[in-house]
């Protein structure tokens, strides 16, 4: 009898064991088909902008509208196909720049003082993302610096996002510039 019992128990035990060991496997498998993408960088193709300007040294800034239209969640796909905009975990400005490609004007980039850079989507109000001032901003090219802990998510979940150039005048100039506006965005995914 205790023989029996003791088989039964014996048999049992392996019966429970390889069911554990198999699971564990299956989890594991489970877990290694939904490889996440370390943080990645979208960087738009954004067409060259053709702007009218005219500069005077004051205190105002005048805006210009830049449609931007990032579809993350392709982006997202692209990288994991079995994740979509709502896995984003962050999304941030990791760098921006303008670049002169062609002007007519009077001076050159370095015509204006200061520079920011909002981004919007047609329901959520504009955000500042980065700033230019002073050393940023040369002849033909203004580097920005990205407003920290500015957080993108709510923007990217609309496919129908724009940035606000807002650049304010340090001396007389006038005419028209073509320039390259160059943004990246780093993205974060996660279950």
């Amino acid at each position: 009898m205790k023989k029996i019992i003791l088989n039964s128990v014996l048999i049992l035990g392996l019966i429970a064991g390889s069911a554990t060991v198999t699971s564990c496997d299956r989890v594991q498998e489970a877990v290694d088909s939904v490889a996440i993408p370390l943080p990645f960088a979208i960087t738009p193709n954004i067409q060259e902008q053709k702007i009218p300007f005219a500069s005077i040294p004051m205190a105002d800034y005048f805006p210009i509208p830049v449609t931007l239209d990032v579809d993350v969640d392709k982006e997202i796909k692209s990288q994991s196909p079995s994740l979509s905009i709502n896995n984003l975990k962050s999304a941030k400005l990791e760098a921006m720049n303008i670049v002169l490609k062609d002007h007519t004007l009077t001076a050159q980039l370095d015509a204006i003082k200061s520079a920011r850079i909002y981004i919007k989507t047609p329901t959520l109000d504009r955000m500042l993302v980065a700033t230019a001032d002073g050393a940023q901003i040369k002849a033909d090219r203004i580097d920005f610096t990205p407003v920290q802990n500015a957080e993108l998510i709510e923007y990217f979940k609309s496919n129908k996002n724009s940035l606000i150039v807002e650049m304010q005048g340090a001396k007389l100039a006038a005419g028209e510039m073509t320039v390259k506006i160059n943004p990246t965005f780093r993205i974060k995914v996660g279950l």
